[in-house]
């Protein structure tokens, strides 16, 4: 029988945008899925290995350098201390950065957004690797989809490297060629519209119909060239409207300590993350962050429980997690507020996905682990 196991993972497709208007041809239930704390520089290498953030090492993008290990060395860190004597040209600075990492070798997903240069030595990628691709996640000891999908003969797979207009025509001739066993689609295009509109915007429905006509032209497509498709659409996270803004970084800079000599940290969007060489730094930030109503302090035994507990501490030895629709502004992430975030608690009401499949009897997932495990057996009915 001549099968194909098709699947689209459109980046913050989340439960709450994926409503009865999306793909409505497909009857089977649609759930809230869980995700995992952190962004999608976590979420999809749990979905890529089946493994939680402590297991498969990455949560945010940024990661403490451990032992000297970073990419920010030499030239970068010659960059950073020439950024410290002028105020002009950080842009072109940046993109230079950006040229000389992938010329290193990077292949993962990186940007260098606000993050003062001269503190980019203090971290690491998390991503070094491009996690669809075979050996992504092999210093971890781990085998991710890109790895199962790795003979072109019987898969491809499209990554955020190949725009999306050119990867649905490629998608379209693969389909009526007919010869692959396996399609991975990935686009990033829903996420990056959200942070601008927010998730209720108008262009946001838009989006989302035009992502259901496509993938219904799709699957219809496939079905004229193979005897059985099975369909799986899903995100990594939602996305959350933004409420407030709060300017953190200017109260860190007030206190009477010195970054990096004394304390570091690092201002993600949703969350503030520390490492301490001082224990006045510390109580200090402590008892700023306890006056502060829009998030809290993450304990280990929560982290443990969320599978994102760092033994080394890479992603901070105090994390502070804001509330849903909060954003820290200014912070490494930008200098402007957006309109839609996620990177909250997992629990949080924006924050799952969900699972829309042509398939009725598969045991539907609860989290993004048990969302592998789904993919993993369709490839294996599949290619098997």
């Amino acid at each position: 029988m001549k099968r194909l196991t098709l699947v689209f993972m459109i980046d913050a497709l989340g439960f709450d945008q994926a409503g009865g208007e999306f793909l409505p041809a497909l009857g089977t239930a649609r759930s809230p899925v869980e995700t995992v704390l952190g962004y999608s520089s976590a979420c999809i290498p749990s979905i890529m290995t089946g493994q939680a953030p402590a297991e498969h090492g990455h949560l945010s993008m940024y990661r403490r350098a451990q032992n000297g290990r970073t990419v920010f060395g030499g030239p970068v860190k010659a960059i950073g201390r020439l950024s410290q004597l002028t105020q002009r040209g950080h842009w072109r600075m940046r993109q230079l950065l950006m040229q000389y990492l992938r010329r290193t070798g990077i292949t993962g997903y990186f940007s260098l957004y606000d993050i003062p240069l001269s503190l980019l030595p203090e971290f690491d990628l998390c991503q070094r690797k491009n996690i669809y691709r075979p050996d992504a996640f092999r210093d971890e000891g781990l085998t991710g989809l890109g790895d199962v999908l790795s003979d072109p003969s019987m898969s491809r797979v499209w990554d955020w490297t190949v725009s999306e207009e050119r990867a649905w025509q490629e998608l379209h001739e693969e389909l009526r060629a007919g010869n692959k066993r396996v399609l991975f689609f990935y686009t990033p295009e829903l996420d990056s519209l959200m942070h601008v509109v927010g998730p209720r915007d108008r262009r946001t429905a838009d989006q989302l119909a035009a992502y259901s006509t496509r993938i219904d032209a799709a699957l219809k497509l496939a079905e004229q060239t193979y005897e059985e498709v099975e369909l799986y659409v899903f995100g990594d996270h939602g996305m959350a409207p933004v409420e407030g803004t709060h300017d953190l970084w200017s109260k860190l800079d007030a206190l009477p300590f010195v970054v990096p000599r004394d304390y570091l940290y690092f201002l993600d969007s949703t969350m503030a993350r520390f490492w301490f060489e001082r224990p006045e730094a510390e109580a200090a930030v402590r008892a700023l962050l306890r006056d502060e109503g829009y998030g809290r302090v993450l304990g280990d035994e929560e982290l443990s429980a969320l599978g994102a507990r760092f033994p080394e501490d890479d992603y901070g030895q105090l994390i502070f997690l804001l509330d849903e629709g909060h954003i820290l502004v200014p912070s490494f992430m930008g200098k402007e507020p957006v309109r839609g975030m996620h990177g909250y608690h997992p629990s949080a009401r924006a924050s799952y996905t969900t699972l829309v499949t042509n398939q009725s009897g598969v045991e539907y997932p609860k989290n993004l682990f048990e969302l592998h495990s789904v993919l993993r057996e369709s490839i294996g009915r599949t290619v098997g």
